[in-house]
């Protein structure tokens, strides 16, 4: 079964959008409705998300090899890759196996690799995470808790609200499956290699993938641009919807302008 999704625009160069773990297709919303009028917009279902199946196994390899059949499926040879957190660690996974699919990569408050390959970290890590749901917390009481600390400004009310209720809808079958995965996630032996435009985007206050942390990893891609947006935490798309379209949308255009031109 392929992947479930929502698409936006009927015009222009191809945009697919890869939700975090606490995401949905409907995560990217904003983008969907503000950028459809120059770009094809596809926000994607990852597996167990959504109306999307769930994988059996999640790992990287099945997750690369569902997004290319996807992209085979809908001839979507030439996109601009962005992802989010979880989605953007998909983006490089896919970009280091599959870079002739690409037109450009856009990452969004996402990391090269998992913060340690210590063993006993990494299952701290799972613990931590995975321990509401272990002492019986339902995916919405989860959501109601972890997304203040990800957002910069939590009295905003109407972006609050859309971030829980896009948490709250994920099946915690899959949420297990997703932190497992990101805890053996290791990417940065691609950056060296990776030649395609990239982009990175990060929140100026947000607390998981902070800004600092961006700017290392823009430092090892070739030729990468790197923009903090203002007042933004972890879901910058939604918190700075305008500010984040406006660097996307100038993104692929400056690109388009220098494929046309022969740079």
């Amino acid at each position: 079964m392929s992947w479930s999704y929502v698409r936006s625009g009927t015009v222009g160069q191809t945009l697919v959008c890869l939700h975090g773990v606490g995401g949905n297709a409907s995560a990217f919303s904003p983008q969907l409705s503000g950028l459809s009028n120059t770009l094809q917009v596809w926000s994607l279902d990852l597996p167990g998300y959504g109306d999307s199946a769930p994988l059996s196994v999640m790992d990287w390899g099945h997750l690369v090899l569902g997004l290319k059949q996807f992209l085979d499926l809908h001839h979507l040879h030439t996109v601009h890759l962005l992802g989010h957190s979880f989605g953007g660690m998909l983006a490089q996974e896919f970009a280091a196996r599959h870079p002739d699919y690409l037109a450009s990569l856009i990452l969004y408050s996402t990391s090269a690799a998992f913060g340690s390959s210590d063993g006993v970290f990494q299952q701290q890590f799972i613990e931590s995470r995975l321990k509401p749901l272990n002492e019986g917390a339902t995916m919405p009481q989860l959501a109601a808790v972890l997304i203040d600390p990800l957002l910069a400004q939590p009295s905003l009310q109407e972006v609050r609200q859309a971030a829980i209720d896009c948490m709250a809808q994920v099946p915690s079958d899959t949420y297990r499956q997703a932190i497992k995965c990101i805890s053996v996630f290791d990417c940065r032996y691609n950056l060296p290699q990776l030649n395609l435009p990239t982009l990175l985007l990060a929140g100026a206050e947000d607390p998981i993938a902070s800004a600092p942390m961006m700017e290392r990893l823009a430092s090892k891609i070739q030729s990468a641009q790197i923009c903090v947006l203002r007042n933004a935490g972890h879901l910058a798309n939604l918190e700075q919807a305008t500010l984040f379209n406006a660097q996307v949308s100038d993104f692929i255009t400056q690109h388009e302008h220098e494929h046309r031109q022969g740079i």
